[in-house]
Order: structure tokens, then C-alpha cells, then sequence
């Protein structure tokens, strides 16, 4: 959940709600759908994500692979935003998928929830009668 929280507002950059109490709620519904996407998962893929997540979270991890010394409550938008680039543009396979896997998480959890829609001037799909 910590590191949804400093990764998705980078990645959300511009789409998010300026109000800090809506930011607030879509940023926990945000949270929300990427763990119940995350549920839904094949166990093996279940696995790698969650391992994925739990590598960011051990200290010395997150510091040598993202350089983000701080916890990611603590974390300053402009390092997780360095981080996400280094990632998404590295030579290293395994850092790029890690990136898009945070990226595609992040997005589809956001373009999925009805309620961000409406900040997005997006009126739902059409409807069949």
C-alpha cells in the first residue's frame, strides 16, 4: 500500500483531482482496485507481482534499486519519479517489466473506477437499449 501510495500519484501525474480530499479518495480507490486486480491473478502471477512489491518495500532493495532512501510515506514525488523513468527506459529487462507492471497496474485501476470518468471528460461507454 505504501509504495501505491508515492508510485500512483507520480505515474497519475495531472489526472488527479487538485482538491486534497478527492485526490485522497481517488488515490484509495486507486490502492483498491490495483490489490483487487491483484487477487484475481493465476497464483504464479499473483506471486511475482506481490514478490515485486515486497523487494520495494525492504529498505536496502528500494534504496540500491530505485535510490529512494526514504520510506515511501517519506518519499519525494521527484525521486519515485526518477526512479519510475530509470526503470522504465533501463537496459535491464527485469527492471522495464517491473516498471510496466507498476504502470499498467497503476492505469488500469485508474481508468476502471467510474468515479475518475467524469475528471477525465469520459461519459462511460455507450449504452445499448
Amino acid at each position: 500500500v505504501e509504495t501505491l501510495r508515492a508510485v500512483a500519484p507520480v505515474l497519475l501525474a495531472g489526472a488527479l483531482p487538485a482538491d486534497a480530499a478527492q485526490r485522497s479518495a481517488a488515490l484509495a480507490s486507486v490502492t483498491a482496485g490495483v490489490k483487487e486486480v491483484v487477487a484475481a491473478f493465476p497464483p504464479a502471477v499473483r506471486d511475482e507481482v506481490n514478490d515485486l512489491f515486497r523487494l520495494l518495500d525492504i529498505r536496502i532493495a528500494r534504496q540500491l534499486l530505485t535510490g529512494v532512501a526514504a520510506p515511501w510515506r517519506d518519499a519525494d514525488p521527484a525521486a519515485v519519479h526518477a526512479f519510475l523513468e530509470r526503470w522504465r527506459w533501463s537496459r535491464i529487462a527485469l527492471l522495464q517489466s517491473g516498471y510496466f507492471a507498476l504502470h499498467d497496474l497503476v492505469l488500469g485501476a485508474w481508468y476502471a473506477d467510474e468515479s475518475a470518468w467524469g475528471m477525465l471528460g469520459y461519459a462511460g461507454p455507450p449504452k445499448v437499449e
